[in-house]
């Protein structure tokens, strides 16, 4: 069991990983595109933040601990909590919808 949830620890730390390098360049991208809306950005730049803080958090309390458990509990529930929000922003927080 300890095995399991190591290697399901580490393969959801690289996918946290790059989800949050992918807010990071979709930020820039949308930051340097005048025709694309900065909002967009910015809820994506706090999406990958909010993961960015989940992936902090679940190396002090997961691997730093040796508790693999609780840090695969953290990476899950900042990824949810990143999509939830993520969504919502972009649903609510974004302007009208232009379908084109």
């Amino acid at each position: 069991m300890i095995a399991i949830s190591k290697a399901v620890f580490f393969i959801l730390f690289g996918i946290n990983s790059l989800l949050v390098l992918f807010s990071l360049f979709s930020f820039f991208n949308l930051l340097l595109d005048p025709y694309k809306k900065l909002s967009e950005g910015l809820i994506l730049l706090s999406g990958g933040i909010i993961i960015a803080v989940g992936l902090f958090l679940a190396y002090q309390y997961g691997y730093s601990s040796s508790d693999f458990m609780k840090g695969v509990i953290i990476l899950v529930s900042s990824f949810v909590i990143a999509l939830v929000w993520i969504v919502i922003g972009l649903f609510f927080f974004n302007g009208p919808l232009h379908w084109q």
